[in-house]
């Protein structure tokens, strides 16, 4: 009953969105760009970590959420577009945190991750580093990404504090050990040239911050690897819970965390080893630091998105390849599971319940119903709670954020 309430709610505001040439109908809670191409990945990231809602009013955050609030109420005052409307959705989700609706803190957002750790980043590929400063800009590094993670973090079931630590502590030692090994190992090269040991000194952060990475998901995702993750098939429904697609996610999720720092610890090193050859910075060093800040800026604001958009949400994989009991549930030839990288929306239970679902305490499953049929996914809440799903555009959900 309260769903069909929402759904006519919304459909009365859709009617009285002005349609826009540009911007596609406006869909609460969800992407703006399709997420089954890269191209339309990559539009959503650069929205994601787009710096100007760094400069986002109070006032005008206020009117974003209300527009959103009409909007879901159906009191949409006439005139309003779908541009608007996507406006303020990316407003509201650059600036609130999606589970307690607080303000998160500016610089640990996404979308001031490339204001913010550009500096980092610059740090970290400084020439001539000492040990002290090769530690210190190792531990800024990690302590940033740690910060970044938690005020992002999913609030509706939180994590244990020592977890965080633990993540935290695991992707410092690694990053300080191998950076510093890595630099006296350099330094005690008697075949490099000065010229050769810079330049191979410049490229140390990266090989420091991928195993920092990879060291960071073994730690906060190990206890997957017990309990399995839920595969769904092409339907969506839950065909079981994979310790096989377990070991596959977390193998792809920490391929991804490699490839990431990449373009951005690496591409700086490369173009400054040029650069610096030129009449104009051979003659006026003091344009050294200036210059590399600025490719280090490019590199982070160009390749983050175009990194980050090569790896969907969703992994497919044969059911031959999984556990037994896992390819006797279903009929489908393969099966998909999240494989846990940055999502778009989050699913879960808003009470009064549907009818399929128990009265009282919260049930442990998630469902999403189609009009007037039965639920068609079901899934365990801690796996489903950040769920992206192409879902068809008839579906109503029991609430989306």
């Amino acid at each position: 009953m309260a769903d069909t309430a929402t759904t006519a709610s919304a459909a009365a505001a859709a009617g009285a969105v002005n349609a826009s040439t540009d911007a596609p109908p406006f869909q609460l809670g969800k992407p703006r760009f399709q997420q089954t191409s890269f191209y339309g990945r990559f539009r959503h990231f650069l929205d994601i970590i787009d710096p100007r809602t760094l400069f986002v009013t109070e006032r005008r955050l206020r009117e974003a959420v209300q527009l959103l609030e009409d909007y879901k109420h159906g009191t949409l005052h006439p005139g309003v577009t779908n541009e608007q409307l996507w406006s303020a959705q990316k407003i509201k989700q650059a600036i609130l945190h999606p589970d307690t609706n607080e303000k998160i803190f500016m610089p640990f957002r996404m979308s001031g991750y490339i204001p913010f750790g550009t500096p980092i980043v610059v740090g970290l590929l400084l020439p001539n580093q000492t040990l002290a400063s090769t530690v210190f800009w190792q531990w800024l590094n990690q302590s940033h990404n740690a910060c970044v993670n938690y005020a992002n973090r999913n609030a509706t079931k939180p994590s244990p504090v020592s977890k965080f630590i633990q993540g935290y502590l695991g992707a410092v030692i690694s990053a300080v050990s191998i950076a510093v090994g890595l630099n006296v190992l350099v330094q005690k090269a008697n075949k490099f040239t000065p010229a050769t040991r810079l330049l191979v000194q410049r490229f140390v952060p990266f090989p420091a911050v991928a195993s920092a990475n990879i060291c960071n998901v073994v730690l906060m995702r190990y206890g997957e690897l017990e309990e399995g993750i839920d595969v769904l098939d092409g339907d969506g429904n839950l065909v079981g819970s994979s310790k096989i697609a377990a070991r596959h996610a977390l193998l792809e999720t920490a391929l991804t965390r490699v490839v990431l720092p990449m373009p951005i610890l690496v591409l700086p090193p490369i173009v400054m080893s040029m650069l610096e050859k030129t009449a104009l910075l051979q003659a006026r060093r003091r344009l050294l630091l200036p210059v590399q800040s600025l490719v280090c800026l490019a590199a982070f604001g160009l390749a983050l998105p175009l990194a980050i958009s090569l790896f969907p949400q969703m992994s497919e994989i044969e059911t031959s390849q999984l556990e037994p009991e896992i390819a006797r549930a279903t009929s489908s030839r393969t099966v998909v599971y999240n494989k846990g990288l940055p999502v778009s929306w989050k699913l879960e239970r808003k009470a009064p319940p549907f009818p399929c679902c128990p009265v009282g305490p919260p049930s442990p499953h998630l469902c999403v119903h189609a009009p007037g049929k039965s639920p068609h996914l079901r899934g365990r809440e801690r796996a489903h709670r950040r769920l992206t799903l192409d879902l068809p555009s008839d579906w109503t959900q029991a609430r989306w954020t």
